[in-house]
């Protein structure tokens, strides 16, 4: 969930700590001064450089030295260290999606789409509890405004009686399920649902 959100924002989605000082370089305002002062130094974009962190890291510290972000000490500090001191929990996520909707307005709405679940999850009980923790937590954090829909080629009831009574308890995140056959397959692609 936190890559494609990285991803959609513009952010480094494969590189988690990477996106996190993109953003918060862009709540003060100086994540396009950053990216120019990379090319300069580098000579390749920003984006197109973030990837190879590890080869690039004497540019980045450069750029932010440059910029006045931080002194060379402590830049070189957080280059250091930033894969390491990185950490991600479920509700700094909600924290991030809420922040990002009421920058946009009341009626900005974010979804995350999740194909084939039942395949993600199989029979580990600790990835449906972290499924039901992000859905619950984005329920609060963004009060409806962030929805999760998932897709499996079983049925819920089919999943349910597999796997016991621990999969009942995420269906009450679901509410609202929609039943389709292999016959509506043609339907649904050609309304993009499955887009």
């Amino acid at each position: 969930f936190m890559k494609v959100f990285n991803d959609y924002l513009g952010y480094c989605g494969s590189i988690p700590f990477l996106a996190d000082f993109e953003r918060r370089l862009d709540e003060q305002g100086q994540y396009e001064a950053f990216q120019k002062k990379f090319e300069e130094i580098e000579g390749t974009s920003w984006k197109e450089g973030r990837e190879d962190y590890y080869f690039v890291q004497d540019s980045i510290v450069s750029a932010i030295v440059e910029l006045g972000i931080m002194s060379e000490d402590a830049a070189k500090n957080w280059a250091d260290n930033a894969e390491k001191s990185y950490s991600l929990s479920i509700d700094k996520f909600a924290e991030y999606v809420k922040t990002y909707c009421s920058r946009k307005g009341r009626n900005h709405h974010v979804l995350f789409l999740v194909d084939e679940i039942g395949q993600y999850i199989a029979d580990d009980s600790k990835l449906m509890l972290n499924l039901q923790t992000v859905t619950e937590d984005l329920g609060t954090a963004c009060q409806g405004r962030a929805w999760i829909i998932v897709t499996s080629q079983q049925d819920i009831d089919s999943i349910t009686k597999t796997m016991g009574e621990d999969f009942s308890k995420i269906q009450g995140r679901f509410a609202s399920r929609i039943a389709l056959s292999s016959a509506d397959g043609d339907e649904v692609i050609k309304k993009g649902i499955l887009y």
